[in-house]
């Protein structure tokens, strides 16, 4: 006996595509009702990527894309795809090809994650369906042929057909399991599928299938079973409930993001979050065998839960136990430090310790956050933001659409709020630079070159968590991209609704094509500027030459407030013309800049400060991590310098000759794998060992 069980998580935005995936459902019925094969047919279904299907039978796992076309189709590798000389639009990508292959990483890889056997999709094809009849002119080379399939709708099954791969081997039983650990229960489609499918009504974790399949023997973990049927639900209300809970900020933004985890993974809405304190919580859970050893503990209360620990566990990489049945737990936030008297940073370097073995704990700068809720709803839902990492795409924004924009919006823009959010959010916790700039009646932020605006967003946020009255702030934004200056337009506007601040905003459109267009008027001293993987642009395109940082910042500094602070960041790639990493050019730039304008100063990194007349071309890297509803611990690396005037540095810094008795670590990634390089040239001779680019001395 076989058949179709097809799902459908949302419906199509246009009409050729919910018109082809129900032709295409009644083809799998008929072919599959008397095959004695099973299938698996999910609509619109998004795993790290937007698929317009995916196909799931017993030798093969498939991604699927619709494309209405027809006619004479020509299928290129490099360049645009064509039917009757018309161009094929790549969905958010430019070439149908593009758009197929990172769609056949990302698919790969989401199910590698999800805990998917390494060898049922050793092989993940990629199917191309056009909606009309074609002719096709297929000019791929066979590398790539063995992975990429094309066909219209008229011949979809008997490609379906051909396609196998000899690594695939799921029974029904496995594709049922596959189908379960999808999530797709809730999305499906009775009047598409004639398998017989029964939803589940004891156990959410049970995915029933016709009278064979539902006796099967169901393996869960051992050790998860023993441990979640080990405590009664009587303990868990009597031992458990009674802990320290944190409310703050901070575990108010991480129970939204578990809350959006529960309910995108899991479908579960009714949960009781709690975000207790890891240090108090040690010895309570040290008898469930639980070793804490993070400061924040997340618990999580909903019924049958403890049956999903390894499902949820592979979406946020954190190691996730089951308390009971009904209770599970995990931790988030910075190693718990053994308690010690405090030493205070700056002191004599002659008061150094002599010794530099069994070195102590680092105490890095904040790199790790979640974006607001807030903020959340407004990237995916309002601006249909879609998370798709594609690197190469995006290395030069100007001419990018409204489409590359969704992507922009739904993979970096949350690095680039991550990066501004925590560097500023160590900042702004300085009680002497927050007086200064509490006592300016308005705030002016000018982001040259904002783009979207995650790294502007960023930075407001943090202004909003430090500073509690309703204060004025006057942003400025110029860039030369009308469609990410109008996302940015609507952000800035849900952003108003969302801080207790009044913000006003100014967008300039502005192409840079000279160094005269470095020229800004209408601005005024600005308190903070910002400048975001934009100088890197200008390099690769050969618009500016000589040191471009230089000569950003020679021009950005002349805007700055006597109180404010220059933010320029940008990515850790190499320029392929000087052969040199962009960190390399930004640090001989800068500190040629700093050097010759003496009334200017290096805030961070603090090594920069102290060789400020260093020539060495170091190659620093920091590395950022943020979570939101799409992914879990995204990642950035990208090196920044803070530069200011030499009266705020001296509020953070009163005496730059303290610090030239540590070692400064300037890649923190290097030095946890005890390469040499991670630390300042000028440095290493250095008694302790600091994170250069922690400012909270």
């Amino acid at each position: 006996m076989g058949g179709l069980l097809a799902f459908r998580v949302g419906n199509y935005d246009n009409t050729a595509e919910r018109e082809q995936f129900r032709f295409l459902c009644q083809q799998l019925k008929i072919h599959f009702e008397d095959s004695g094969d099973f299938c698996v047919f999910v609509g619109n279904y998004n795993i790290g990527c937007e698929l317009d299907a995916l196909f799931i039978k017993k030798d093969a796992i498939i991604s699927i894309e619709f494309k209405n076309y027809g006619g004479n189709v020509v299928a290129n590798e490099n360049g645009e795809w064509t039917a009757d000389g018309v161009a094929i639009k790549g969905g958010s990508r430019k070439t149908v090809f593009q758009q197929a292959r990172i769609n056949h990483t990302i698919v790969k890889r989401e199910l590698k994650a999800l805990g998917v056997d390494n060898k049922q999709i050793k092989d993940v094809p990629h199917l191309v369906v056009f909606h009309q009849p074609i002719n096709l002119d297929n000019r791929l080379s066979a590398t790539n042929k063995s992975w990429l399939h094309i066909t219209d709708d008229n011949h979809f099954i008997e490609k379906l057909d051909d396609i196998t791969c000899p690594r695939t081997d799921l029974s029904p039983l496995g594709i049922v399991n596959l189908a379960e650990l999808l999530n797709l229960n809730s999305f499906y489609l009775a009047e598409y599928s004639n398998a017989n499918y029964e939803k589940p009504v004891t156990y959410p974790e049970q995915l029933a299938i016709f009278e064979d399949i539902k006796n099967a023997d169901r393996n869960s973990t051992p050790a998860l079973q023993e441990s979640a049927n080990s405590i009664s639900d009587k303990q868990d209300s009597r031992e458990i409930n009674e802990e320290l809970e944190i409310e703050s900020e901070e575990s108010d933004a991480l129970k939204a993001f578990v809350k959006q985890i529960l309910s995108s993974v899991l479908k579960i809405s009714d949960a009781i979050i709690s975000v207790l304190d890891g240090l108090s919580s040690q010895s309570k859970y040290e008898k469930y065998g639980i070793t804490i050893n993070k400061k924040l503990l997340v618990k999580v209360e909903s019924s049958g839960i403890g049956s999903s620990c390894s499902k949820l566990a592979k979406f946020i990489n954190h190691d996730v136990r089951a308390i009971s049945p009904n209770v599970i737990c995990w931790q988030e936030g910075d190693v718990i430090e053994e308690i010690q008297e405090e030493e205070p940073l700056l002191k004599e370097a002659n008061e150094l310790p002599n010794s530099t073995s069994n070195k102590p704990a680092i105490k890095f700068h904040k790199s790790k956050t979640i974006i607001p809720h807030w903020l959340d709803l407004a990237l995916f839902n309002h601006l249909s933001a879609v998370y798709s990492p594609e690197y190469k795409k995006f290395e030069y924004n100007l001419n990018i659409d409204s489409e590359d924009i969704k992507v922009y919006l739904g993979t970096y823009f949350p690095r680039s709020y991550a990066e501004a959010f925590c560097i500023f959010d160590d900042i702004l916790k300085s009680h002497q630079y927050m007086e200064e700039l509490k006592s300016v009646p308005v705030i002016n932020i000018l982001d040259y070159g904002c783009g979207t605006g995650g790294e502007l967003i960023g930075l407001v946020v943090a202004l909003s968590k430090h500073i509690s009255t309703s204060k004025a702030i006057s942003i400025f934004a110029i860039d030369g991209n009308n469609d990410a200056i109008n996302a940015l337009k609507n952000l800035i506007e849900i952003l108003s609704s969302n801080v207790r601040h009044k913000i006003s905003l100014t967008c300039l459109n502005k192409t840079i094509t000279s160094e005269e267009d470095f020229k800004i008027s209408g601005v005024p001293e600005c308190h903070f500027i910002l400048n975001s993987k934009m100088v890197c642009e200008l390099i690769s395109k050969k618009i500016i030459s000589g040191n471009c940082y230089y000569k950003v910042a020679d021009s950005l500094a002349k805007l700055l407030a006597g109180n404010g602070i220059l933010y320029i960041l940008d990515v850790t790639t190499k320029d392929e013309h000087s052969n040199l990493f962009y960190p390399q050019l930004m640090n001989q730039g800068l500190n040629n800049f700093v050097s010759q304008n003496k009334e200017f100063s290096t805030l961070l990194p603090l090594a920069c400060e102290s060789w400020k007349d260093c020539k060495n071309a170091c190659f620093m890297q920091q590395t950022f991590n943020v979570s939101h509803s799409r992914k879990s611990n995204d990642e950035s690396r990208v090196c920044y310098r803070l530069i200011c005037k030499l009266s705020v540095k001296k509020l953070f810094i009163p005496d730059d000759t303290l610090i030239k008795g540590y070692s400064h670590i300037i890649h923190p990634l290097k030095y946890r794998q005890n390469d040499t390089s991670s630390i300042c040239s000028k440095s290493t001779q250095g008694n302790k060992e600091i994170d250069s680019y922690n400012i909270k001395l």
